[in-house]
């Protein structure tokens, strides 16, 4: 799965502040609503996760697994254990991805990976941005998220909810690859260290920054 995807659907987990604050006056639909709730609820959680990617005849074609931990406001780390060790963390200001076998590092400003994708719900007025999604409720706590525009990177993102905790994600992309990633031992926190999201890269790395 791309990583670059992989990244505008992590940051739809901060989307939900921003949506809320404008639920009373400027977003009608109620699954809108209540999807935003939900998400709120989710912003402060760690565990495992499960991801596997499936081609278009519907054969595996990748898997892989390892643990996360999202912290408001706009921090998360992804960490990758099987196949390949693979860090991904925000600081809330800046995103790095560290391909650990590869010996190298990007870095790039989380702003940066902004656009009409739910990432852009961080750094834009709700109001600006789900107007380009088309939002349905499906039931039993599952809302797929639909972008109205044919150019973007996935063409359809499920949200899939158990007693109102992230369960699962299923993300199908223009490629007609679909991606379901499974959340399990999942706990809430309070709050976390800033160390968590500190990247510490090995002097002797290739690192890219991109501005």
């Amino acid at each position: 799965m791309n990583y670059k995807l992989l990244l505008k659907v992590l940051i739809v987990f901060f989307s939900a502040s921003c949506i809320l604050a404008l639920a009373d006056n400027e977003i009608e639909l109620e699954e809108d609503v209540v999807l935003a709730k939900l998400l709120e609820g989710n912003r402060n959680i760690e565990g495992e996760f499960l991801q596997v990617t499936y081609d278009s005849t519907g054969d595996q074609v990748q898997l892989s697994e390892g643990v996360f931990m999202l912290a408001s406001p706009n921090r998360f780390v992804w960490d990758t254990i099987k196949p390949f060790p693979q860090r991904i963390i925000s600081d809330g200001q800046w995103l790095t991805v560290w391909d650990v076998d590869l010996e190298q590092a990007t870095r790039k400003r989380v702003e940066s990976t902004l656009g009409q994708s739910p990432a852009a719900l961080i750094g834009r007025p709700a109001s600006e941005v789900l107007p380009f999604y088309d939002v349905a409720d499906l039931g039993q706590q599952r809302f797929r998220l639909v972008p109205i525009s044919e150019d973007g990177l996935f063409t359809s993102l499920t949200l899939s909810f158990k007693k109102s905790v992230i369960s699962a994600m299923s993300i199908e992309d223009s490629l007609e690859q679909t991606t379901v990633i499974e959340f399990n031992a999942i706990e809430e926190h309070e709050g976390v260290s800033d160390q968590n999201f500190v990247v510490n890269l090995p002097d002797d790395i290739d690192v890219f920054v991109e501005e």
